[in-house]
């Protein structure tokens, strides 16, 4: 037997089934009424954390975007013309590794800022997209970001608690005797910054979020307390949405779940983002495919299964081969559905249900994982048949969007 063009077998399904069909559209349902209590101010798993940020144009001038993600980052210098296109002049790209601290991070990013520009000699202004829970607040009318705590498997030590964008600053006064602007917002914000007026952004990659636009109107009195001095009528939501709790439990989820740095929370994440995804492979291997079947050291080898670009071990046989590509088939199949339902929550909470709906996305997940865009829409198809999600990766959109930030107050 067969769902959805993978192969029925009783282990797969005692250790890691499907979502099942017929609870896709209440699993929804569930999110867009945990979004709507988190900004009425009542008890969620979704955090809905406001940005004291609305839809910027780009000004005139040049500046630094830094990316700080799950495993990787870059820096990029910038300029915006006067009729608001932005062109980004270079890229320095820099890899995280799993624990560092604050020092180690700023000086790190520094140094790509000082391969690509002299900004000792010129203080452009710098804005930072971070991957990372971020309590926003503005500072001398710039966005800036109180690390709530890290995720991903990653671990800046020292930086919780402390606001990113005054640390970097007082760090470059005091280690480079550099004086600018530091805006700092998370990455799923700054993607919907630079999505080029789109209403939804979503990231699929080493983690799971997604940001939107929600009127003020909408939002509860006391919610709205967060934000001080901010008086627009749209307010940016980072929802958070790897926090959702409503996914059915399966006995590798909570296998992974008892290994993490955050027992309880982030369960979406751990069954839908690159972070974990091998982890679930490594977990459920054993039973599902061999003992003798190796470990996985990153998701992009699941992707490699699937393409055949996986190189087996000679111990490996055919049948084994054959397991592995069903598990990481199901795998993909489960992270696309948990995608799915978020995806359509928010688009109820929004009233698109109906028609095209363009949606930013970002993720080495979502883009490179092979047919991931479709998978998702066969499940949104499932759950709200008369929406036509339109997936776009708008290029350097999140580096606009930090761009924007940058240079916006």
């Amino acid at each position: 037997m067969k769902i959805m063009g993978i192969e029925k077998q009783t282990s797969m399904d005692d250790f890691y089934p499907l979502v099942n069909l017929s609870d896709l559209p209440k699993l929804a349902f569930s999110f867009k009424h945990e979004l709507i209590a988190s900004l009425s101010n009542q008890k969620s798993s979704l955090p809905c954390i406001l940005n004291p940020i609305h839809k910027l144009v780009p000004e005139a001038g040049v500046g630094i975007t830094i990316a700080v993600g799950g495993t990787n980052g870059y820096v990029s210098t910038f300029r915006v013309s006067k009729n608001g296109v932005v062109k980004f002049l270079n890229r320095s790209l820099f890899s995280l590794p799993a624990i560092m601290t604050k020092k180690e991070l700023f000086h790190l990013i520094t140094k790509n800022i000082l391969s690509l520009t002299e900004i000792n000699n010129k203080p452009y202004p710098i804005g930072i997209g971070f991957a990372y829970p971020l309590k926003p607040l503005l500072f001398n009318g710039f966005i800036d970001g109180e690390l709530m705590y890290m995720t991903k498997g990653r671990n800046i030590t020292d930086l919780i608690c402390q606001r990113v964008g005054q640390e970097f600053h007082r760090f470059l006064i005091d280690e480079y005797g550099i004086d600018t602007t530091v805006a700092v917002a998370n990455d799923a914000i700054c993607l919907l910054l630079g999505g080029n007026g789109t209403e939804l952004a979503g990231v699929v990659g080493t983690g799971l979020n997604f940001a939107y636009w929600e009127k003020r109107s909408n939002i509860a009195p006391l919610k709205l307390g967060d934000l001080p001095g901010f008086g627009q009528n749209e307010v940016a939501v980072n929802i958070e949405a790897k926090n959702f709790n409503k996914i059915p439990r399966t006995k590798l989820r909570e296998i992974i779940d008892k290994k993490s740095d955050d027992p309880g929370f982030s369960l979406a994440e751990k069954e839908a983002a690159g972070a974990y995804l091998y982890q679930i492979f490594n977990a459920g291997k054993d039973k599902i495919i061999g003992e003798k079947f190796p470990e996985l050291f990153s998701t992009d080898q699941l992707n490699d299964i699937i393409t055949g670009a996986f190189h087996f071990p000679k111990q490996v046989t055919e049948k084994e081969k054959e397991s592995a590509f069903l598990f990481t088939e199901r795998i993909f199949h489960r992270s696309a559905q948990i995608v799915a339902i978020e995806l359509c929550g928010i688009l109820m909470k929004l009233g698109k249900t109906q028609g095209l709906v363009p949606v930013v996305m970002e993720g080495g997940i979502f883009w490179k994982a092979k047919n991931y865009p479709a998978l998702v829409n066969l499940y949104v198809n499932m759950i709200l048949p008369e929406v036509i999600p339109s997936f776009a990766r708008l290029f350097g959109s999140s580096r606009r969007g930090i761009a924007i930030l940058a240079l916006g107050h």
